[in-house]
């Protein structure tokens, strides 16, 4: 059973928006969100690249330096991937010595991620390259456009949290 309302019963707010009868892939929300997602993991791969780590990597050293995600779990739920996905990914981060893994004493099933000394070091650099990212993806934004797409952003994740 689908998690969404019925598409014959649009919500009264988006009645008529999301037709399937007038629906092009090329203007919809979801394609356009996608395309913009993807534009902004390029530019931050290739700032990233001149660290010799990449752009999940960095996400991951964010997430635990900021104390978003502290386990695999966390991990797997912030980066919407699969647990496999973010295992390897921390085997070659912690190959590289910048994570460090520990079962937790109480249940040996959960493993707690912390950041090294080394990856702090790059952590410490990443704030200035994701705003430099952003920077050129929302030049000609103004801070109130910003704004009002951070607050649209959140909405659609509140729409679907829980």
């Amino acid at each position: 059973m689908s998690p969404f309302p019925s598409s014959d019963q649009p919500a009264e707010s988006t009645a008529g928006q999301f037709d399937p009868a007038q629906y092009q892939m090329s203007d919809s929300v979801g394609y356009l969100m996608q395309r913009a997602k993807n534009m902004l993991a390029h530019g931050v791969e290739q700032e990233v690249s001149s660290l010799d780590i990449t752009h999940a990597q960095a996400s991951c050293l964010m997430m635990l330096a900021t104390g978003r995600a502290s386990t695999v779990t966390d991990l797997g739920r912030e980066l919407n991937t699969d647990m496999g996905s973010v295992t390897r990914l921390l085997s070659r981060m912690e190959k590289r010595g910048l994570i460090e893994r520990r079962r937790r004493d109480a249940d040996r099933r959960v493993v707690d991620l912390s950041v090294t000394p080394q990856g702090q070091e790059l952590v410490e650099q990443l704030p200035a390259i994701f705003c430099k990212v952003l920077s050129h993806h929302f030049r000609g934004f103004s801070e109130d456009e910003l704004l009002a797409l951070r607050s649209m952003l959140r909405r659609v994740i509140d729409n679907n949290s829980g």
